[in-house]
C-alpha cells in the first residue's frame, strides 16, 4: 500500500490545458517606415561632456555640475529679440521701452551646440549667466554648471538646461575638428535559455481538476466584467483546488496587473511559468510584472528622495534592475515573435536604459507587427525628436495618424505638431495642434504648445486665449507650464499698457511685445 501510494503521487501525465490566446495583431498590410538610424554621438575630451549629450542622455547628471565643450549658436539679446517681434520699431523707440520697464528683458543667456550651424532647438540653454560675456554665434567655449531642469530665476525645461557657473574661451587655434565618435557598437547581450517542449505535468484527480476549471471559468468571466476582486478571489480558489492549473495563475496575474498590483501579479505568473516555461504569453506577462514592479520601486524611492510625486521623479537608468524582466520579454518573442506587446514593453526598457538604438528597433518591430497600435508610433516618433532625427520622427508620427482610428490620432497630431515647431514650420504646427483640439477641445497641453507659438508670431490675442486656459486649468501636469504661461500674458498685459500710453515715435508705429526665447517642453 505505502509503494502504491508514493508511486501515484509521483506519477506524471501529458498537460492537456489548452494555450492562452496569443496577442497577435490581425492588421493586414505593414507599415513602411524609414531605416533605424545609428544614434552616434559626437566625441569629447575626458571629463567633458557635449551638448547632444546631455539633451540624450543627462536624465543620469541631474543636478550634478558639469563641463560642457561647445560652439555658442545663438546669443539671447534683448533688443534684437523686441525688434524681431516689431521689425516697424527703430532701436531707440525699442531701448526706450525697456528702460520704461526692464522686466521686458530677461537674464542674459545663450544656447550651445556640437557644431557652429547646430540649430537652436538642437542646442543646450545655458542660462542665470550673471552678465554676458564678449561672446559671438560660433565660438567655442568650455561652460561649467549644474544640469537642471528649472534654475533660481525661474526658467524651464523638461529637457534640462546649463545653469551658468563659469565659462573659458577656447582660442580659435586650439579648436580642432573633432571627428564624431564611431556610433556606438552594443555589447551583445546574453542568450537567454527558451523552453520549447512542453514539460509532464503530475496526475490531477479529476474532481479537483472540474473544480478548479469551473473556478477558473468564473474568474475569466469576473475578469471580462472588469471585477477584478471578484476575479481575484476565484482564481485563488481555482489554484487552492489544483494548484498545476497554469491557466488559473495566468489569469489571477491578468487581474492583478489590471489593478496594478506588479508584486501580485509578478507572484501568480512566476508559478504558472514554473509550470509551463513554453508557453510565450505567459513569459510575456512575467516580463511586464517585472518591469513594471523594478520601475515603481525605483520612482517611490526618488519621489521621497527628490520630494515629489513618485510619478513625476526622474528615472537614474544606474539604479534600474531590469536584466530579468528584459530577458523574460526577449523568451516570449523567441517563444512567439508575434507579441507585438513584448516589442513594446521591451522597446520601453531600452529607452529606459538609454539604449536608444536597441529602443528603436523594438518599437519599430511594434509597428511592424501590429500597424495599428497607437503607442508604437509615439513611442517611437519621440525617441527620434530627442535625438534630433526630425525627419524620421515627422514620418513616424504622420505615417501613424494614417495607420490609426481616426478617434485615436489625436495624441499623433500632438506629437507632429511639436516636431513641426522644433522645425519651426509654424503654420504646420498650428495646424497639427488644431488637429489635436478638434478631437479633445479640452487639452490644455495643446494650448499651452500653440499659445507660445502664436506669442512668437506676434498672435497675441490668440496666444491669449490659449495661454488663459493654460493658467486657469487644474491639471497637475500643468504646474511646470503655467508660470511661463502666466509670463507671457504678462508681457502682453504690458505690451496692451504701453500701446495705450502716448510716447513720441514715428507716426504709425508702436513697440510690440517682446518676448523672452523659452523653449518648454512639457
Amino acid at each position: 500500500m505505502l509503494s502504491a501510494t508514493a508511486i501515484a503521487a509521483d506519477a506524471m501525465e501529458p498537460d492537456d490545458l489548452p494555450e492562452p490566446q496569443p496577442e497577435i495583431s490581425r492588421d493586414a498590410g505593414a507599415a513602411e517606415l524609414p531605416p533605424v538610424p545609428a544614434f552616434d554621438l559626437p566625441a569629447a575630451e575626458p571629463g567633458v561632456h557635449r551638448p547632444r549629450e546631455l539633451r540624450v542622455h543627462g536624465k543620469r547628471m541631474l543636478e550634478t555640475q558639469v563641463k560642457v565643450s561647445g560652439h555658442v549658436t545663438a546669443i539671447y539679446d534683448c533688443v534684437a529679440e523686441l525688434g524681431r517681434v516689431d521689425p516697424a520699431a527703430t532701436r531707440a523707440q525699442i531701448r526706450q521701452a525697456i528702460d520704461h520697464d526692464p522686466t521686458l528683458c530677461s537674464q542674459p543667456k545663450f544656447y550651445l551646440g556640437d557644431a557652429r550651424d547646430t540649430a537652436r532647438d538642437a542646442s543646450i540653454w545655458v542660462v542665470d549667466v550673471p552678465a554676458l560675456p564678449r561672446l559671438a554665434v560660433g565660438d567655442r567655449v568650455v561652460v561649467t554648471g549644474t544640469w537642471s531642469t528649472r534654475s533660481r530665476h525661474a526658467e524651464h525645461d523638461t529637457e534640462g538646461l546649463l545653469v551658468f557657473r563659469s565659462l573659458e574661451p577656447v582660442a580659435a587655434a586650439a579648436d580642432p575638428a573633432i571627428p564624431p565618435a564611431p556610433a556606438a557598437v552594443p555589447a551583445p547581450e546574453p542568450e537567454v535559455a527558451v523552453s520549447t517542449a512542453p514539460p509532464l505535468r503530475k496526475v490531477v484527480d479529476e474532481q479537483a481538476r472540474n473544480v478548479s476549471i469551473a473556478l477558473l471559468n468564473a474568474c475569466n468571466k469576473a475578469i471580462a466584467l472588469r471585477r477584478y476582486d471578484d476575479a481575484i478571489t476565484e482564481c485563488r480558489a481555482a489554484t487552492g483546488v489544483w494548484d498545476g492549473n497554469h491557466l488559473a495563475w495566468y489569469a489571477l496575474a491578468s487581474a492583478y496587473l489590471a489593478r496594478s498590483d506588479w508584486a501580485g501579479a509578478g507572484t501568480a505568473i512566476a508559478r504558472a511559468v514554473a509550470l509551463r516555461p513554453d508557453r510565450g504569453m505567459y513569459q510575456l506577462y512575467d516580463g511586464i510584472a517585472r518591469y513594471e514592479a523594478a520601475i515603481q520601486k525605483v520612482r517611490d524611492g526618488l519621489g521621497r528622495d527628490q520630494h515629489r510625486r513618485p510619478e513625476d521623479a526622474t528615472l537614474d537608468p544606474s539604479r534600474l534592475a531590469l536584466d530579468d524582466a528584459r530577458d523574460a520579454l526577449r523568451r516570449a518573442i523567441k517563444l512567439e515573435p508575434g507579441l507585438w506587446r513584448a516589442h513594446y514593453y521591451l522597446g520601453r526598457l531600452y529607452r529606459d536604459l538609454e539604449d536608444a538604438r536597441r529602443a528603436a528597433e523594438q518599437f519599430t518591430a511594434v509597428i511592424a507587427t501590429h500597424p495599428g497600435y497607437r503607442p508604437g508610433y509615439i513611442a517611437l516618433s519621440e525617441l527620434y525628436r530627442r535625438w534630433g532625427y526630425l525627419d524620421q520622427a515627422l514620418a513616424i508620427a504622420l505615417r501613424g495618424a494614417e495607420r490609426v482610428r481616426p478617434t485615436e490620432a489625436a495624441d499623433l497630431w500632438f506629437e507632429i505638431g511639436l516636431t513641426y515647431d522644433a522645425k519651426h514650420l509654424d503654420d504646420k504646427a498650428i495646424a497639427a495642434f488644431g488637429k489635436m483640439l478638434d478631437t479633445r477641445p479640452r487639452d490644455v497641453t495643446s494650448k499651452f504648445q500653440r499659445g507660445q507659438i502664436f506669442f512668437r508670431r506676434g498672435e497675441f490675442g490668440d496666444a491669449r486665449l490659449d495661454l488663459e486656459d493654460v493658467v486657469n486649468s487644474g491639471d497637475p501636469q500643468l504646474a511646470a507650464a503655467q508660470p511661463i504661461a502666466r509670463q507671457l500674458l504678462g508681457q502682453i498685459a504690458i505690451q496692451d499698457q504701453l500701446a495705450a500710453q502716448p510716447r513720441p515715435r514715428p507716426a504709425g508705429r508702436t513697440v510690440k511685445q517682446f518676448r523672452s526665447p523659452k523653449q518648454v517642453t512639457p
